[in-house]
């Protein structure tokens, strides 16, 4: 799904960014280049960020997998 069309930036992109560490729409921006045009999705953005956080929270809470007793 196309997120920024200033900058011709999909979701992927945004997610890779948040998933390397930016967490607002300036490191977004500063990243991919998504939300540095005229800022209209900068409400999609913070949503994507938003998304991102939380499946990384999932992730992180989940029991580790341990191997069956042989």
């Amino acid at each position: 799904m196309l997120v920024c069309h200033c900058r011709r930036v999909c979701h992927r992109e945004v997610l890779d960014a948040c998933r390397d560490g930016a967490g607002t729409v300036e490191e977004v921006g500063s990243a991919c280049g998504a939300g540095t045009g005229c800022g209209g999705c900068h409400p999609l953005i913070e949503d994507l960020i938003a998304l991102q956080r939380r499946t990384q929270g999932a992730r992180e809470e989940q029991p580790a997998a341990h191997a069956p007793a042989a």
